[in-house]
């Protein structure tokens, strides 16, 4: 992580998905320079094989000097959104940025594909893939406006991208382990493809405004779930080529801080390229 600064001091960050992985990594980033973060995550209590809770985030943020918001929520439901669109406007009196870094990534329904793919599965991943992060940004465009302008950072995947026949589902730059790929199905890839047009039409709207919306994708990231995951298959993810969270934290970090992102707004910013390009990690 960088030295601790105040260059977002007086900036509020709402971060989903914020229990492991690069939703932590970016609340840890952002506190680290100063930002008041509310994190949001659905993982509250541990559970087996899968590393992190908010808790978790929540302790080293505190180690940081930050107090963050910690709010429960499940983002595939509107009360849950509701919910933690009031507390953070009643408790931080608004939002600067915004990081929808959550994502439906459930084994089952990630690689279903036709004829077993169920309507439920396909609702439950678009409802947070691609509806959350619209909600949200619908729900805080005002307080954005009205404080000058925001960035509002969509984590996506290369997974949206079209694939010659017979090619597999998956993508090299994914979020998932190179073996899976061939196994994935609809969903997963359409979600973010729909979240990559959605974000860059509501960019347009954002620019009179100084809204900038971003979205990154940050290839196929060493998680603490993929870790373990690897592990699970005698595996060591180090060895697997797959991206240090380091990256993608990186990335996240330069486009909230930088003077003007603006000029990567309605864009898709892939992670490795903009910190290997920039030397932002030498």
């Amino acid at each position: 992580m960088s030295g601790t600064d105040q260059r977002l001091s007086g900036k509020v960050a709402v971060v989903t998905g914020a229990s492991r992985g690069i939703g932590k990594q970016a609340a840890l980033r952002l506190a680290g320079h100063g930002a008041k973060v509310v994190i949001a995550a659905r993982t509250v209590e541990p559970r087996p094989n899968t590393p992190g809770t908010l808790a978790d985030t929540a302790d080293e943020l505190r180690a940081l000097g930050c107090e963050p918001l910690v709010l429960a929520a499940d983002l595939g439901r509107q009360e849950d959104l509701d919910g933690l669109v009031s507390a953070t406007l009643e408790q931080c009196g608004g939002i600067d940025i915004l990081i929808n870094n959550a994502a439906y990534t459930v084994g089952r329904a990630l690689f279903a594909t036709v004829p077993d793919l169920t309507r439920d599965q396909w609702e439950k991943g678009f409802a947070i893939n691609v509806t959350a992060p619209l909600m949200l940004m619908t729900a805080f465009w005002d307080s954005m406006r009205q404080r000058g302008g925001g960035l509002v950072l969509n984590v996506t995947s290369p997974s949206a991208n079209l694939q010659p026949l017979p090619a597999t589902n998956g993508h090299a730059g994914g979020g998932l382990p190179e073996s899976s790929l061939s196994d994935l199905g609809p969903l997963y890839g359409a979600s973010k493809a729909a979240l990559d047009r959605m974000a860059n039409v509501v960019a347009a709207t954002g620019m009179p405004h100084n809204i900038a919306v971003i979205n990154l994708a940050p290839g196929h990231v060493l998680t603490e779930t993929m870790d373990e995951t690897y592990r699970q298959q005698g595996i060591v993810g180090s060895e697997t080529g797959a991206i240090p969270l380091a990256v993608p934290a990186t990335a996240i970090d330069y486009l909230c801080t930088i003077e003007d992102p603006m000029r990567y707004s309605g864009q898709i910013v892939h992670a490795p390229q903009l910190v290997a390009e920039l030397g932002l990690l030498d």
